[in-house]
């Protein structure tokens, strides 16, 4: 009966029907999984002058004055409440039904806000009598989503309605006893009514808990599913690990590997030379040393007989790469070729590297975009590599592994993620994360300022300068803004020039320039043609400049957390001592919170999961919208421990806790389910 159309229930016409499908919602299932987005508690009334405007409010009062039809059609009711001590007013809009229902020297119990108009009219309340309210104290109303046509309370008795179509089959239970036992989690059908109609606190708990346990359990065990599936795929490019190559690579680094880029290394090599096709996850902290960890992989690739690939998001970074990957290879003994492909280059020097790539003749190629073109076909591609993955879409990173056969990938991300979000983001990808920097850099020293303290940064600034070092000085907007007091990036590049016309040659860049100019620009600063780059955050993600030692961040409370430690990373870049300067310029204590994270810590883990708690989501990772965390109830960012338990229950479930019956049962629910809700998912 839970999959039946809305359009059978005892009072659903076309018209509701219609209303119900801009939400989603078109049969019983739908409906009892349109969770409310938040709860209103029944509690016990107040005196209105014990009341805060700014809140919802519940107050016990008396209609002291009878009730007035004013506005078009006469559909907005008005009239004065009191509870003897203070008066009120009070307005309802279409509501023209009320002055036939509530009496003057009536008194009842009102629910709502004060308008923002007006701090003492409250505005379209729910009346209750006092005795119906009585019955209610303690409890929680549900708030829906809704659309026009359907107001709230519509939405409570639609959902109250679907019950009586439902029987305990349509919620069977899918776990184990034990997992249920374990966890102890209530029924899922308990769960859906008391979601819907919590009697009290610990009922909406438990509810909360057994919905939100479903929603990472089933999402946890079909990305099991998909992994298990992607293991059982042999592949014929067998990749070597033999410690000979990576030893003659290591010969000619200019420094150590860490231990933990040690680790890394012996877990994609593992990887690739099991007979199985790598997807990998490389995340590590800003100036963790990712890009030496995807050499030698690529090393390794080529000495297997494979070509190899790495895409960047923009031609300063492909040529930097270029350069400082050739730099390291051009001293073997036997140097792989190398090249370099960008949408810059001549028409001719495309084609020419194109044939280099068919025959086989460049074994590593770096590029941007132009990677992705038909034209760009290999010999024998072995291994991906997609850097500061998130500025590519997933069909760009599949059109590139795609030109070859089972390719290996690897996945380079220097957006610290906590460890819930990383699982959840890069579900079927194993994982590995350098923890530690090379050795010899110096942690960068933070000072978060205000105003008054910026002149103090800028002889900082020109203190660095003198003994030879850069710096960046970044805004947050690339023009005035009528609305927002913030430093914009072409009126302060004009000051800063003036301020430091004497001493320094000082640039501005900005997302609006055409590539070309931006990348002209970050190639003249990285060959120290100049010392002040006044940039927007377009540098964020940008070229390695190990003579740069400040960076001085304005308007830092107008930025995320990580944000911040992604801009902070442009600096510490060598074994100068290296400094970021946060001016804040707002007062209120949570733009004094944050920044006072990020000046204490230069853990970028530590502060993603604080800007996480912070920001939220939306702003952090651009997902609010994107249809890729398509969870019921669960929420990813504050129900880590439901999320450790589903886990743990995952983990369980594939040592053997079910027998092959129930299991081969589990595995078909799970994998309907995944095809119902999780087809978005880019994995």
């Amino acid at each position: 009966m839970i999959d039946i159309s809305v359009k059978n229930m005892k009072g659903v016409g076309a018209k509701t029907a219609e209303y119900l499908d801009k939400l989603g919602i078109g049969t019983i299932r739908q409906l009892l999984k349109h969770y409310p987005i938040r709860y209103l508690e029944y509690k016990p009334p107040t005196k209105i002058a014990e009341v805060n405007r700014d809140e919802e409010i519940v107050i016990k009062a008396t209609i002291s004055k009878n009730i007035s039809l004013t506005g078009s059609n006469k559909k907005i009711a008005t009239t004065k409440l009191t509870d003897y001590i203070d008066v009120i007013d009070v307005i309802w809009y279409n509501s023209p039904y009320l002055r036939a229902t509530l009496k003057q020297g009536e008194s009842y119990v009102f629910v709502g806000r004060f308008s923002k108009r007006s701090k003492n009219t409250l505005e379209h309340p729910i009346v209750y009598t006092i005795e119906e309210y009585e019955k209610k104290i303690g409890g929680f109303k549900p708030v829906y989503a809704l659309t026009a046509g359907i107001n709230n309370n519509a939405m409570e008795k639609l959902i109250k309605l679907s019950f009586d179509y439902i029987d305990d089959k349509d919620f069977e239970e899918y776990l184990p006893q034990s997992i249920l036992e374990k966890f102890l989690l209530e029924s899922r059908i308990l769960a859906i009514r008391n979601i819907h109609s919590p009697k009290n606190k610990s009922k909406l708990f438990e509810a909360k808990k057994r919905l939100a346990f479903d929603d990472f359990f089933r999402f946890l065990y079909g990305m099991n599913l998909l992994k298990n599936k992607r293991l059982r795929i042999k592949s014929k490019n067998i990749i070597s690990n033999e410690v000979r190559y990576v030893e003659e690579i290591k010969a000619v680094l200019p420094f150590n590997l860490t231990k933990s880029q040690e680790n890394v290394i012996e877990e994609i090599l593992n990887d690739m030379s099991s007979g199985i096709v790598t997807n990998r996850l490389v995340q590590g902290d800003v100036g963790s040393g990712k890009t030496i960890v995807a050499l030698i992989c690529l090393y390794l690739a080529v000495k297997s007989g494979f070509q190899g690939v790495v895409m960047v998001p923009t031609e300063v970074l492909a040529k930097q790469h270029f350069k400082s990957m050739s730099e390291i290879l051009n001293k073997l003994e036997n140097p792989p070729q190398i090249g370099i492909l960008t949408g810059s280059m001549t028409k001719k020097e495309h084609l020419i590297v194109y044939e280099k790539i068919e025959k086989g003749e460049i074994d590593i190629v770096i590029g941007t975009h132009a990677l992705l073109v038909e034209n760009v076909k290999f010999k024998k591609l072995g291994l991906v590599v997609t850097d500061e993955q998130h500025r590519f879409g997933v069909r760009q990173r599949s059109t590139l592994s795609d030109k070859g056969e089972d390719v290996h990938v690897l996945v380079m991300s220097a957006t610290p993620i906590p460890r819930t979000l990383a699982i959840i983001l890069y579900g079927d990808l194993d994982i590995s994360t350098i923890e530690t920097k090379p050795v010899g850099r110096l942690p960068i020293k933070n000072a978060v300022i205000t105003e008054e303290d910026r002149e103090k940064a800028y002889k900082h600034i020109l203190l660095e300068i003198k003994k030879g070092h850069q710096s960046y000085i970044i805004c947050p907007m690339v023009e005035e803004s009528e609305n927002i007091e913030a430093e914009n990036v072409l009126d302060y590049g004009k000051k800063i020039a003036d301020k430091f016309s004497q001493n320094c040659k000082v640039e501005v860049l900005h997302g609006r320039m055409h590539q070309k100019e931006k990348d002209d620009i970050m190639s003249r600063y990285l060959n120290k043609e100049i010392d002040i780059l006044v940039s927007t955050t377009v540098i964020e993600v940008g070229v390695d400049v190990p003579n740069a030692t400040v960076i001085m961040i304005e308007n830092a409370e107008r930025f995320g957390l990580a944000t911040l430690h992604q801009l902070r990373g442009r600096v510490g870049r060598s074994e100068l001592q290296s400094y970021a300067i946060f001016v804040r310029t707002s007062n209120s204590n949570i733009a004094k919170k944050r920044l006072e994270i990020i000046g204490n810590s230069n853990d970028g883990f530590y502060i993603a999961s604080r800007d996480l708690v912070l920001r939220g989501p939306g702003e952090l990772f651009g997902l609010a919208q994107s249809g890729e965390l398509d969870f019921g109830i669960a929420d990813i960012y504050n129900d880590n421990d439901i999320f450790d338990m589903a886990k743990k229950a995952v983990d369980m479930i594939q040592c053997g806790d079910m027998g092959d019956e129930e299991m081969e049962k589990l595995e078909i629910k799970i994998n309907n389910y995944m095809d119902l809700h999780y087809k978005k998912l880019a994995l």
